[in-house]
């Protein structure tokens, strides 16, 4: 075979370009044109392998039949419909899914069964690796193994990658108006460190060394600090009475998903806006005068409006009265750190300050002459999730999850009692949430009782930016109380 040069090759190329432009300079229309890109590439689309690598975007999800597909149940339905009717069926409580279900779940999920057990087993292997390589305490091998049996499923098996668990994440973080906000890590560990810049080092003027014996410059150190994330447990634990028959279940089953991330959604963003882990008989910011029952899901950490109210009380405004546009600008002098040199009040980004209201508290905002009202932005601006306006420039949400309060800004146990607003600044960069198991949904027929149960868990943490180490160093938010509506 006689060796092509790279002129050659060109010169080639430069021909049936030619001749291409010129075919397609005769063509007068689609039809015409049509039939010389067939001619010119016979076959091309019956290519496989031409196919194969122009497969660069995601595979549409599968098409299903039918009378799941007359129901609109969509692959997220269809899986939770099978593991339900399945964790009935291994009680012996039910004939278990239909051969329909069956061959529909086998056709469009991805998702596998597979025995606790063997998933036990594979942990165990795993973490005796780890051990082995000093990678793992002996303490913490030990509670690690302990608390893969708070893991195993209420029926033997788990459902490994099925997308009605994953759904249930994505869904609850599009639907939520803070949470989706802010970074995330994956939590390798139930504690995780971070390290966070305390001070920058300084920059120096010196003069040119000239002598060999010149004097080493003067160091300059970098400030670091680290904050420490744990990770909490939260679950939704539901029971229901009533046959598991496939077709009874059909119904419920979207509604039930729905649910579930409307759920996940509002008391994600209230778990990060409302974090107060004080459990006494008065002094939690979210129930001022009684004593929060134990599994009230704002025990877990300290949140955002936590660090203006409690943790750093210069970073928050008795507003008493209404409130106006020069009361912000309050809010961005106080949101700033001249010691560690961090201004979180003026981001490079102005997406980066978010101002949260409760409903009431934002519709009246949006009334205020100085406001720009998400229908004046125009139609390319980003419009966050929940926003209703912009204040000098930066997004203003309104949100269920923060509540009319008493004039001091904590909630109180008697409702009548809240009638004034808040609105809690944050610069969403000084906060993240690390996640350790992001959802996990369990079933289990209990036929003791003809009950079915379902639970939902999650293992999150929270960190908040803290230059000194100290939650009275955070410098990120910012919160107004005490407004007249």
């Amino acid at each position: 075979m006689s060796e092509i040069t790279l002129d050659a090759l060109a010169g080639e190329i430069r021909q049936r370009m030619d001749a291409f432009n010129t075919t397609l300079s005769d063509a007068t229309s689609d039809v015409k044109l049509a039939e010389i890109i067939r001619g010119l590439l016979p076959n091309l689309l019956e290519d496989k392998e031409f196919a194969r690598k122009l497969r660069f975007t995601a595979s549409p999800e599968p098409k299903i039949g039918g009378k799941y597909a007359r129901l609109g149940m969509t692959v997220s339905d269809v899986e939770m419909l099978h593991d339900i009717t399945r964790s009935a069926q291994l009680v012996g409580k039910s004939s278990g899914p239909s051969d329909e279900l069956r061959g529909t779940f086998a056709a469009i999920s991805e998702g596998r069964y597979v025995d606790t057990a063997v998933l036990r087993g594979q942990y165990e292997a795993q973490f005796s690796d780890m051990l082995s390589r000093g990678a793992l305490s002996p303490e913490a091998y030990e509670r690690a193994m302990r608390a893969m049996d708070t893991a195993e499923s209420g029926y033997g098996s788990q459902l490994i990658g099925a997308q009605y668990v994953s759904d249930l994440w994505r869904g609850a973080r599009a639907q939520s108006r803070v949470f989706s906000l802010l970074n995330t890590f994956e939590m390798t560990s139930p504690t995780a460190y971070l390290p966070v810049e305390a001070g920058i080092p300084e920059l120096l003027y010196v003069a040119e060394s000239t002598a060999s014996n010149s004097s080493n410059y003067t160091t300059t150190k970098t400030g670091s600090n680290r904050v420490g994330v744990s990770a909490s447990k939260f679950v939704i634990h539901q029971m229901w009475s009533g046959e598991m028959e496939e077709d009874s279940l059909v119904p419920f089953v979207p509604f039930l998903r729905e649910e579930a991330t409307r759920s996940i959604a509002h008391y994600s963003d209230s778990l990060v806006l409302n974090g107060d882990t004080t459990n006494a008989g008065t002094g939690n910011i979210n129930l001022d005068d009684a004593d929060p029952a134990d599994t009230k899901h704002y025990l877990a950490f300290d949140g955002i409006r936590h660090a203006g109210l409690v943790d750093n009380t210069a970073n928050s405004l008795d507003v008493g009265g209404a409130i106006t546009l020069n009361h912000f600008k309050g809010v961005k002098g106080r949101m700033l750190d001249t010691t560690y040199l961090h201004d979180w009040g003026h981001p490079t980004d102005p997406n980066d300050l978010v101002h949260v209201a409760d409903p009431q508290t934002c519709d009246a905002l949006s009334f205020l002459d100085e406001v720009l009202t998400v229908d004046k932005f125009g139609p390319g601006a980003t419009v966050l999730t929940g926003q209703q306006a912009k204040i000098a420039g930066h997004p203003l949400i309104s949100s269920i999850a923060v509540s009319k309060t008493e004039a001091d800004g904590k909630v109180s146990t008697t409702g009548g009692n809240n009638t004034k607003g808040q609105v809690v600044s944050f610069n969403r960069r000084g906060y993240v949430v690390g996640w350790r198991r992001q959802i996990q949904l369990e079933t289990e027929r209990l036929p003791a009782s003809d009950q079915t149960r379902l639970v939902y868990s999650m293992r999150l943490g929270f960190g908040r930016f803290t230059p000194t180490g100290a939650a009275s160093g955070i410098e990120s938010s910012d919160v107004m109380y005490d407004i007249s509506l």
